[in-house]
């Protein structure tokens, strides 16, 4: 036996180095699992073209794991789209890490052949924006995408595998490595539909419900949930029959650590019952009609009832047109464990103000008899005496971000309340909206520091940039260290 055929290796290196005009070549050292995977890296078009290159890589490519953005494709019109897409279906034979559908709008016929296809390439992530003026209808063949790990669904009416929506509650819908996924300007078929879809991704990590309809409440049981996040579009309560989230139940999530408002001016009501690994949640404000934490029970941020059940929670935020000391010193009492707390203030539009002043009316006259019941005429109160000791402002309260502050009043009531109170405060950030002159700066920096707690807290003033981003909806937020930092 030769020292070549012995060591093809060796006798491979041997016609590399010798290459083409004495320049060695090494890429065709590397075996083709390392060269599909670099292939799978490129601009898909790129890739493609490689094929050109000799007959070894003509066959690299159709074999190698394919990211597909339709919105990468050099295609003259949109309109092509669809064909340049069956067409790379047709000729690529690997599996499908990642398929991101944004500026094609395909037939209902294109789109079921596309997804059968991706199913059988174990499709792992998946991106639909599809344009169109209503919800698009996606085929049954969407639920055969059983190894799709990360799901984004943007405009889409959902599937259900029977007539019956109630179908969906019976285990067919089966997603046993989905652990992101979001639903955005999205209709599902029934509340059934959507519970059955949830109990159907056993490995479900984060969930984001971004102003989806056809359920009006929905109850939360995962063993593996630990981010959700529920938005609800502004117009919610002017249509009668918009059909979307009202009521919010977390009945049991023994891994739930966040629980994200995005437009809480429009609701829902949210209860949560068993959520033991809790440590963020927000925002919260006077849009969500009932807010029930364990035994506490806020209705409009008006305390009904006070409990300090929640000590798993480490970072609150609150948006508030008018903060006062009254309703935050409430929801601090609730949270003995706080390390962060975040208060934006934010006008009402005239129309939920009146809708607000309405309900507190009728509070006023079903729970007034309710010894901690916040009335709207308390929250005038300037100088706030506490009634005991509120924990984490003690021992636990080390950051404070004030967003939207102008130093008014109430606002200048509530930090100095805060800095006077919290004993172990580290770090507070004003987030200003206005100009920050010297003079008023050095007028809150004296103010703040002559009643200070904590003698080695730091102030920190900046312009606010008004931005109404909250945080980022996404169900991949959940990669966030604080997703209120933004």
């Amino acid at each position: 036996m030769t020292n070549d055929t012995a060591n093809p290796i060796a006798a491979a290196a041997a016609t590399a180095a010798a290459g083409v005009d004495g320049d060695p070549d090494y890429i065709s050292l590397l075996p083709d699992c390392i060269l599909t995977t670099i292939l799978s890296l490129l601009p898909l078009p790129a890739a493609a073209r490689t094929q050109i290159l000799s007959r070894r890589w003509r066959r690299l490519w159709p074999s190698s794991p394919l990211h597909l953005h339709d919105s990468l494709l050099p295609v003259p019109t949109s309109s092509s789209l669809p064909a340049v897409v069956s067409r790379i279906f047709a000729s690529h034979l690997g599996n499908a890490v990642r398929f991101h559908l944004i500026n094609a709008r395909p037939s209902a016929a294109d789109l079921d052949s596309w997804l059968r296809s991706l199913a059988a390439k174990h499709l792992q992530e998946l991106v639909l924006r599809i344009p169109s003026d209503d919800p698009f209808p996606l085929p049954p063949s969407l639920l055969s995408c059983r190894s799709l790990r990360s799901a984004e669904l943007t405009n889409c009416r959902l599937p259900v595998p029977e007539e019956d929506a109630t179908a969906a509650a019976v285990g067919e819908i089966y997603f046993p490595l989905l652990a992101e996924l979001t639903l955005r300007l999205s209709l599902v078929p029934s509340a059934a539909a959507l519970h059955g879809l949830l109990a159907g991704c056993p490995e479900l990590a984060s969930l984001s419900l971004d102003r989806v309809l056809g359920c009006r409440t929905l109850r939360v049981r995962s063993r593996s949930l630990r981010s959700l996040t529920v938005s609800v579009s502004l117009m919610r309560r002017e249509v009668e029959d918009a059909d979307e989230l009202d009521h919010l139940v977390i009945e049991d999530a023994p891994l739930l650590e966040r629980l994200l408002a995005h437009d809480i001016n429009r609701g829902p009501s949210i209860n949560v019952v068993h959520a033991p690994r809790l440590e963020m949640l927000g925002y919260l404000g006077v849009g969500i009609p009932e807010l029930q934490l364990g035994s506490a029970l806020f209705h409009s941020m008006c305390a009904v009832k006070l409990a300090a059940e929640m000590r798993c929670v480490r970072t609150l935020a609150l948006e508030m047109a008018d903060p006062q000391v009254k309703p935050v010193a409430d929801f601090l009492r609730c949270f003995p464990c706080l390390e962060t707390l975040y208060v934006t203030v934010r006008p009402l539009n005239i129309r939920l103000i009146v809708c607000t002043c309405l309900m507190l009316m009728l509070m006023k006259f079903t729970v007034e008899e309710q010894s901690h019941m916040v009335l709207p005429q308390s929250m005038t109160i300037l100088n706030y005496e506490m009634d005991g000791t509120i924990e984490c402002l003690n021992y636990r309260l080390k950051t404070v971000v004030l967003k939207g502050y102008r130093g008014r009043k109430h606002e200048l009531q509530l930090a100095m309340f805060l800095v006077r109170s919290a004993r172990v405060l580290e770090f507070m950030k004003f987030l200003c909206d206005n100009d920050c002159n010297p003079s008023w700066l050095t007028n809150q920096k004296r103010r703040l520091l002559d009643n200070r707690a904590s003698l080695g807290v730091q102030f920190v003033f900046q312009k606010f940039t008004k931005s109404y981003i909250r945080f980022q909806k996404q169900a991949n937020n959940i990669s966030l260290v604080d997703p209120f930092d933004t």
